[in-house]
C-alpha cells in the first residue's frame, strides 16, 4: 500500500486503486474525557470572574463619579446633598451587586449548566436586595429635607409629621415590592401567585380578620398623619403623664417623658381614646398657684408680693396675673395665683418659683397667717330651777306667743281692709269683680296666717336667747380687725375680665352681648328693606 502526503488540494491523500480514503480527525465540542471537562469548567469560571470583577469595577467608578458631582452639585439644593448621602453607601453596594450581576449573565449567556442558572438566580437575588435596600434608604430623603426647612425647632411641625409617615409608607411598599420579585424569579412561585390572584378575594379576607389589630394601627397611623390631632413636637397628656411627641409611624408613637423614659404607645390610642394636647394652637398655657392660709392673710399685700416677683422674672410672659381667694372653710381659706407663660416649660418654672417665694413671704411678713386648727374649749353650767318657775315661764312664753299672733292677726285684717276699700273704689264694673277679687285675698290670707304661726313660734324662742348670743361676742375682737386699703396692682381680683387676653375668654365662655345682636338685627332689618325697596316697581 503506497500513501501519498496529505497536501491542501487533496485533503484526503493519494491512495491505490484498493484503498479507501481516510478522514483527518476533527475537533469533538463535547469533550469525552474527564481532562477535558475539568479544562473547559476552568475556563469558564476564569472567564466569568473576570467579566463580573469588570462588571463590578466599571459600575463603581462610575458611581463615584457621580456621587462627586452629586456633592458639588448639593451645594446649591439641599435635596441633591440629603440624595447623594443617603445614597453614599447603599447605592455603592447596589451599583456593584448590580455590576457583578451584569457581568455575570454577559459571559455565561447561552451557556448550559446546572451549576449556571443557579449562580445566576442567586446573583439575581442578591442584586434585588441590595437595589430594594437602596429604594428604601431613599426614602428618608423626604423627612431631612423636611427638617431643614422648619423655620423653628420648638414649633411643632404639621408637614414633619406627614413626612415621618410617608417615609414608612414608602419603606413598607419597596420591601414588598422587593419580596414579591423575588418570589416571581422562581418558576414554582409564580404558578402558585396565579393561584393566589385567582382566590384573592378570600385570602384577603382571612388576612384581614388575622391581622385586625395591625391593619387598625396602621389606617390610624395615616389617619394621624393627615388629620393633625398630634405633631412631632406637641406636649401631651396620655394615662396621666406628660411628654412631648417624637416620633409618629405607621403603628405606633413615641412620647418623650420629661424624666427621659419613651412612653410607646399605638397609633389607635390617639384615635379611640381621649388625650391632652397643650400645642393644638399655640404653647402659651395658663397655670395656678394654689396657697392655703389662715384667714388672717392680707390679701392685697399679697397681691403687691406677687407683682414684685413677676416683674423680677422672665418666666412671665405678662398676659395674665391675677390673686383670688377661690374657697375657705374651718380651717381656712385657699388663694390661687393665675399666671401665664409662653410653654409649658416655663410654666412649670414660673409656679414653683412663685410657690417657693410665697411661702417664704408668709413666714417672714404675715406669720400670723399660717395655716393653723383652731381647739376652743366651751364650759357647760347646769342651771336647775324649780318646777314652778318653770311652769310660769312656759306659761309666760305661751301668752306672749298668742299676744304676737293676735297683733299679725289684726294687721292682716287691717291690710285686707285697705285693699279691698282700694279694689271696690277703683273697679270699673261693679261688684261681682270685688267678690272675686274678696274670695282670692280670702285664700291667700289663710295661706299667711299658716306661715305667720310658723314665723311666730320661731320668732319667739329665738328672741329668748338673743341677749345671751350677743354678750358672748367680745368687745376686744372688733378692735384687733385691719382693714386693708386697696392698691392699684398688675394682678387684677378678676379672672375674666380686666386685661385683653381675659376679654377673650370671657367673650369665648358667655358669647355675643346683647347689644351686638340689636345691632346685627337692625343691620338685617335695614338691609332686607333695601333690598324690597329696590325690587318695588
Amino acid at each position: 500500500m503506497c500513501f501519498w502526503p496529505v497536501s491542501p488540494l487533496f485533503p484526503g491523500g493519494l491512495t491505490t486503486s484498493g484503498d479507501t480514503p481516510k478522514v483527518p480527525p476533527q475537533p469533538n465540542p463535547t469533550p469525552t474525557t474527564p481532562v477535558d471537562q475539568v479544562i473547559e469548567a476552568s475556563i469558564d469560571v476564569v472567564a466569568a470572574l473576570i467579566s463580573c470583577s469588570t462588571g463590578a469595577f466599571i459600575m463603581l467608578v462610575s458611581t463615584q463619579l457621580t456621587w462627586f458631582f452629586l456633592r458639588r452639585l448639593g451645594r446649591l439644593h439641599p435635596f441633591i446633598k440629603y440624595f447623594e448621602r443617603r445614597s453614599r453607601i447603599s447605592g455603592s453596594i447596589a451599583a456593584f451587586l448590580l455590576g457583578v450581576h451584569l457581568g455575570w449573565l454577559w459571559s455565561m449567556h447561552g451557556v448550559p449548566g446546572a451549576w449556571i442558572d443557579l449562580v445566576g438566580h442567586t446573583l439575581l437575588i442578591i442584586t434585588i436586595l441590595g437595589v430594594t435596600w437602596w429604594l428604601m434608604r431613599l426614602c428618608a430623603v423626604l423627612e431631612d429635607l423636611t427638617r431643614t426647612h422648619r423655620e423653628n425647632d420648638k414649633k411643632p411641625s404639621r408637614l414633619l409629621t406627614q413626612a415621618q409617615v410617608l417615609h414608612r409608607v414608602l419603606q413598607a411598599f419597596f420591601a414588598v415590592t422587593g419580596a414579591s420579585v423575588i418570589a416571581l424569579s422562581f418558576p414554582q412561585a409564580r404558578v402558585a401567585m396565579g393561584s393566589v390572584l385567582a382566590s384573592a378575594g378570600v385570602i384577603s379576607l382571612i388576612a384581614g380578620i388575622a391581622a385586625q389589630g395591625l391593619l387598625a394601627n396602621m389606617f390610624a397611623g395615616v389617619q394621624i398623619a393627615f388629620s393633625d390631632s398630634i405633631r412631632v413636637g406637641d406636649l401631651v397628656v396620655v394615662h396621666g403623664e406628660s411628654g412631648t411627641i417624637e416620633e409618629i409611624t405607621l403603628t405606633y408613637v413615641v412620647v418623650l417623658m420629661w424624666d427621659g423614659r419613651r412612653l410607646i404607645l399605638p397609633s389607635k390610642k390617639f384615635t379611640e381614646d381621649a388625650f391632652e394636647n397643650w400645642t393644638k394652637r399655640d404653647a402659651q398655657l395658663l397655670g395656678t398657684v394654689e396657697i392655703h392660709a389662715d384667714w388672717r392673710l392680707p390679701v392685697p399685700s399679697l397681691r403687691n408680693e406677687v407683682d414684685r416677683l413677676l416683674n423680677d422674672t422672665d418666666l412671665w410672659d405678662g398676659r395674665t396675673a391675677n390673686v383670688q381667694v377661690t374657697d375657705s372653710s374651718a380651717d381656712g381659706m385657699v388663694v390661687r395665683v393665675a399666671v401665664s407663660a409662653p410653654n409649658s416649660g416655663d410654666l412649670w418654672d414660673l409656679r414653683c418659683y412663685l410657690r417657693e417665694h410665697l411661702i417664704d413671704w408668709i413666714q417672714a411678713e404675715a406669720p400670723y397667717a399660717l395655716p393653723r386648727q383652731r381647739l376652743e374649749p366651751q364650759q357647760v353650767e347646769t342651771v336647775s330651777l324649780p318646777a314652778d318657775k318653770i311652769a310660769m315661764e312656759r306659761q309666760l312664753r305661751y301668752s306672749v306667743i298668742a299676744e304676737n299672733h293676735a297683733q299679725n292677726a289684726r294687721r292682716r285684717e287691717e291690710a285686707a281692709e285697705a285693699r279691698k276699700e282700694a279694689a271696690y273704689a277703683t273697679d270699673p264694673y261693679g261688684e261681682p269683680i270685688l267678690e272675686q277679687y274678696a274670695r282670692k285675698l280670702l285664700d291667700k290670707r289663710r295661706s299667711w296666717r299658716a306661715k305667720a304661726r310658723d314665723l311666730d313660734l320661731s320668732t319667739a324662742e329665738t328672741d329668748e336667747c338673743s341677749d345671751d348670743s350677743a354678750a358672748a361676742f367680745d368687745a376686744s375682737d372688733l378692735a384687733q380687725t385691719k382693714v386693708f386699703s386697696p392698691t392699684t396692682t398688675i394682678s387684677t381680683e378678676r379672672f375674666y375680665s380686666g386685661s385683653p387676653d381675659a376679654e377673650k375668654r370671657r367673650e369665648k365662655l358667655t358669647g355675643a352681648s346683647r347689644d351686638s345682636k340689636s345691632t346685627s338685627n337692625s343691620e338685617l332689618a335695614s338691609h332686607e328693606s333695601e333690598t324690597s325697596s329696590k325690587d318695588a316697581p
